[in-house]
């Protein structure tokens, strides 16, 4: 009886550290990427600190725009996901529908492509 019971314990917490180890969302990161954009829509770099230390790549904890910049939340890029290729239509229809949806271009497509952003640089 004794053996029973030790030999179902154990199998119950393998199961349960086994389901507390699974990933969560593997479709991105959970905090939205941050973009500066001008007034014509282009990019420029964030200031980004990163909190936690690890060698994994991982978004930044905290980022801010500084200078004439509009700061604006975007989507991470899932895995294997493009960005819609960066021209002069895509800029302005970003940056108009960042004034439209209060600076969030969560939901924007261009082309039928979702915005995104990689996680890292595409050659």
């Amino acid at each position: 009886m004794r053996v029973l019971f030790l030999t179902s314990l154990v199998g119950v917490l393998a199961a349960g550290s086994a389901a507390f180890a699974q990933p969560g969302d593997q479709s991105g990161f959970h905090n939205p990427a941050t973009l500066c954009l001008d007034g014509l829509g282009i990019n420029h770099p964030p200031l980004c600190r990163t909190i936690t230390a690890t060698r994994f790549p991982s978004p930044p904890d905290i980022c801010q725009c500084h200078g004439p910049y509009r700061q604006v939340i975007a989507n991470w890029c899932a895995p294997g996901q493009n960005p819609p290729p960066d021209t002069i239509e895509f800029n302005r229809a970003l940056i108009d529908h960042a004034r439209r949806n209060h600076n969030d271009v969560t939901d924007f497509s261009f082309e039928g492509r979702p915005m995104c952003v990689p996680l890292s640089p595409t050659p």
